[in-house]
Parts: C-alpha cells; sequence; structure tokens
C-alpha cells in the first residue's frame, strides 16, 4: 500500500511539472520541446520509483516445502490366530476286534429267525471314534440289518464299545456270512488288520422250517426308592420249537443314580446242563449300563433266568422263563 501511495505521488509531481512548464510565460523562458519534457519527465519518474523500491522491497516468495521422495507404507494387520487342537477323526482308525458277544460263529437259526448280533470293539486307532462315525454293512449277506447306523457314544483310542445290530436268519438253508466295518466322519470305511482294511462279520447256519418264538421281558424288581438299583433282563425269545443247537441271547439292564462298583450274575436254573458264566464286578457309571448274555443249548429243555444284582444293593429282575423243543 505505501509503495503504491508513494507512485501516485511522484505522478503527481510529474504533472505539475508539466503544467508549469507550459503555463510560463513565453517571453521569458522558452517553451520546450515536447518529447524532451517527455523524456524528462519519464527518468524523474523511474528516479522516484527507484527510491521508493528501496524503501519498500518486494517480499519474497515463500520457499517451497521439499517433497520427500520416499513412498508411504500402509501396513495391514491381520488378527492373530491360536492353531485349534486336531478335531476327533484327525488321526487314524482302525479296530481290534475282541469278542461275540451274542450269536457265536455257526449259530443256528430257522429261516425268518429274527436275532441280535453283539460285537465288542476295541478303538485301536489314533482318533476318537464320535456320533459322526457309524457301523456299516460292508459285503457279504445284509440278513435285514440297517445298512448305516451312528454310534451313539464317544469311544476314545484304546477303550471298548459293544456294537449290535438286528438281523434276520435268511429263508435258504446252510452258511451265511455277512461282513460289518465302520465309517468316520469323512465317510470312508475301516476295519481290522495293520491296512484298517478287515471287515468283522456274523456267521450263522440256517436249517430246519419257520418255527414259532415268543418274546419275554422281565421287568425290573427294585429294593429301596425309586432312585435305587434297578436291574431288568429280556430274551429274543423264549419259546422255540426248531433244530438244534439253539441259542438264547438275554439282555441285561442295570441301572444306578450314581458310580459305584457293581456285583451282578445270571441266574440260571434248568433241566439240563448249561454252561452259565459266574459273577462280575465292574465299574458302572451313573445311569443304565447294558450287559449280554448267550446260552447255547444242544437238546430240548425248559429253564429259568433272573439277574441278580448283589452290591451295592440286592435287587433281582423278574424271571423269565424259556423252553427249547428240538426237532
Amino acid at each position: 500500500m505505501h509503495f503504491k501511495k508513494n507512485l501516485c505521488s511522484a505522478l503527481l509531481a510529474i504533472s505539475l511539472l508539466i503544467t508549469a512548464c507550459g503555463g510560463a510565460g513565453s517571453d521569458t523562458t522558452p517553451t520546450p520541446e515536447p518529447q524532451a519534457v517527455l523524456t524528462a519527465a519519464a527518468q524523474t519518474a523511474q528516479a522516484k520509483m527507484t527510491e521508493l523500491a528501496a524503501k519498500n522491497p518486494s517480499p519474497l516468495p515463500p520457499t517451497p516445502t521439499p517433497t520427500s521422495t520416499t513412498p508411504t507404507v500402509t501396513a495391514t494387520l491381520g488378527t492373530a490366530t491360536t492353531a485349534a487342537p486336531p478335531a476327533a477323526g484327525g488321526g487314524s482308525d482302525r479296530v481290534e476286534f475282541v469278542a461275540d458277544l451274542t450269536v457265536p460263529d455257526g449259530t443256528v437259526f430257522r429261516p425268518g429267525e429274527k436275532f441280535t448280533k453283539t460285537w465288542r470293539l476295541m478303538n485301536a486307532g489314533t482318533s476318537t471314534w464320535t456320533t459322526a462315525y457309524s457301523l456299516v454293512f460292508s459285503s457279504g449277506e445284509q440278513m435285514g440289518g440297517s445298512a448305516t447306523t451312528a454310534l451313539s457314544v464317544q469311544v476314545p483310542p484304546g477303550q471298548t464299545l459293544d456294537l449290535s445290530v438286528q438281523l434276520t436268519a435268511p429263508s435258504g438253508e446252510g452258511k451265511h456270512t455277512g461282513y460289518w466295518m465302520l465309517r468316520n466322519a469323512s465317510g470312508t470305511n475301516f476295519g481290522m488288520g495293520a491296512s484298517s482294511d478287515g471287515a468283522f462279520y456274523v456267521q450263522i447256519n440256517v436249517s430246519g422250517t419257520a418255527g414259532t418264538s415268543t418274546p419275554g421281558t422281565a421287568i425290573a424288581t427294585t429294593t429301596g426308592d425309586e432312585d435305587g438299583t434297578q436291574a431288568t433282563l429280556s430274551v429274543d425269545e423264549s419259546d422255540v420249537v426248531g433244530p438244534c443247537p439253539h441259542s438264547f441271547s438275554f439282555t441285561g439292564l442295570i441301572t444306578i443314580s450314581e458310580a459305584a462298583t457293581v456285583t451282578y450274575v445270571l441266574e440260571v436254573e434248568a433241566d439240563i446242563p448249561l454252561n452259565v458264566p459266574g459273577p462280575t464286578t465292574t465299574n458302572l457309571g451313573a445311569g443304565t449300563s447294558q450287559m449280554s448274555y448267550t446260552l447255547e443249548l444242544t437238546d430240548s429243555a425248559n429253564g429259568s433266568v433272573t439277574l441278580h444284582v448283589t452290591s451295592p444293593e440286592d435287587v433281582r429282575s423278574e424271571t423269565i422263563g424259556f423252553t427249547l423243543t428240538c426237532q
């Protein structure tokens, strides 16, 4: 602003100078040439502007800020995760056969006779068998059994499992064999042996004609209150007319309210000598536990069976009678 004001003053002075030159009498001072007047005015203005510029220097432009040539790096941070433990079924799968709890090899059935086959198997692999595993029919004769049955419990490595399947004897006489395996959660069948490809099986003989059978069931009798020990016994058939030998399959259930050491025995009375298992003492968890028995008869006979729990409470199931008439 000061620079502009001083410039205007200089121009005004030049204007007055020109006016003064033009207004003097011609008889005292000669009239100067117009070009000379303009040149002198321009020189005066230039001198004045130079003087003013020295007093009011123009501000210098701001020094530009250097631009960095280093690129900007943007880092995206992921969420830290902890490795999950191996899922059940992540190891190897293998079965080890322990025992036939019912229907030993060669058991004789009539055509169309129903029976229950129970295997005791051990988890010989490194994976836990979960409820995503199943019992599956593999080959041979299916005998009316379900093609796939899911396991109802988990079985850690080294533990055993009693697996049952409901079957029906074929109509044709002779030897009949059905092969079964387990299937893991990935849908892969496995069984016994070093390569886990060996099936366990049921092998029966069918002979004679279809006979009659009457299922028998005993309801538990209990000592103490309703929360005490209970014992139940059932049989697949109680009155059989057919070829001999013949096996009766019994299923016992023992229910206890809390874990305990339990002793029980199958008490059998018959009019012929029979091979009867002795007492069993084992640790049972709270709830209901199942045990299976098979009585094989080679001759006609009459008898009765009771499941007797001797400890921790003395409890007996109701008695089941059975009759075999050999033909």
